[in-house]
């Protein structure tokens, strides 16, 4: 792996799952306040667990908070946009917020799962080659309208459009994270997307998903030094033992892959109920970066950098975030 020294980033994601849609906004200005240097937020229609009391829609949402919260980049962590969405519709909407608001949105995409899609997909859901062929064509769709001054139709395996063209066009370029853990996504993410977005381990970052997804990179002529290395990183500042016990309490616990193809977020609970009568706390501290000294976060915030990593998206599922974000407004940015 070689790569041009950068700066971290550290930006903010609200999840969209914990709090209400002005919550969220309310949340975000704070974090933008106190130094993260960018907003994100799932797209969820239901969430990954029925515990957690929220999905609102992404688009409306967006608008309030790029109104907001000014000057910083926004993003979806992330969205599918093969099956709940008609490619060329969301190319409009996000046209249109780019229009507004040049030069701040950025689109993290991913193949989707069972969960927020095979309810509107007309079939069996497909297997993962067919999602990834789905979302090749979708961002070819979206780029082509946004790129095109004429009307431009599209014949592809999966979409087929008339031609069309979008009247209110964006100002700036999209740029695109594909989200990726396995070696298939992370070059797909080099090859079509430009930039990757992950929620895994420095491990498996540097040995696994960067070397596959620099291979990409070079299959499109582009350059690692040029790609942005994203990842999601769960962090909770306060008392370990009291915030183990709200993740219990909570259910919140992602279950193995296994459930990527279930659709259903109440069967999902119920497998997460179950794993973590098997997790000790202190496999949920270290799994969910608990911790009451912030050093803590600086040494793992240092091993994602040194593992390829150029921008970390922190995000907190319990206790009080506004702990968090001062936790890292105080100890973590400065040292970025």
């Amino acid at each position: 792996m070689t790569r041009i020294a950068v700066r971290m980033e550290i930006h903010y994601n609200v999840a969209g799952c914990f709090r209400s849609p002005r919550e969220d906004i309310e949340l975000a200005k704070y974090a933008v306040e106190s130094g993260f240097e960018g907003v994100w937020i799932g797209d969820h229609f239901l969430p990954w667990l029925d515990n957690r009391p929220y999905t609102h829609h992404i688009l409306p949402w967006f608008g309030a908070l790029m109104a907001e919260v000014p000057d910083v980049p926004v993003g979806t962590a992330v969205t599918c946009p093969t099956v709940r969405y008609h490619p060329p519709v969301l190319a409009q909407a996000i046209a249109t917020l780019d229009n507004m608001f040049p030069g701040r949105f950025e689109l993290g995409v991913g193949t989707g799962e069972a969960l927020n899609e095979a309810h509107f997909y007309d079939g069996e859901w497909p297997d993962w080659g067919t999602l990834a062929g789905m979302l090749i064509e979708t961002l070819d769709v979206m780029e082509t309208l946004w790129e095109s001054e004429e009307y431009v139709g599209y014949d592809g395996d999966y979409y087929d459009y008339d031609p069309i063209k979008l009247y209110t066009p964006p100002k700036e370029d999209i740029p695109t994270h594909w989200a990726a853990w396995g070696p298939q996504s992370a070059k797909c993410a080099g090859k079509y997307a430009g930039n990757l977005t992950t929620v895994s381990s420095p491990d498996h970052i540097e040995n696994l998903l960067v070397p596959k997804f620099e291979q990409g990179l070079e299959d499109a002529g582009r350059s690692l030094a040029d790609a942005e290395v994203m990842n999601q990183m769960s962090a909770h500042f306060g008392d370990p033992d009291e915030l183990a016990g709200e993740l219990r309490a909570a259910g919140e616990h992602t279950p193995d892959d296994t459930e990527l193809d279930n659709p259903d977020p109440r069967d999902i609970q119920r497998a997460a109920d179950a794993e973590l009568e098997t997790i000790s706390d202190e496999e949920l501290i270290d799994a969910n970066n608990v911790t009451d000294d912030p050093a803590e976060f600086v040494e793992y915030v240092e091993e994602l950098e040194a593992a390829g990593v150029t921008r970390v998206l922190v995000v907190s599922k319990v206790g009080d975030p506004r702990d968090t974000i001062d936790a890292f407004a105080d100890h973590v940015i400065p040292e970025f």
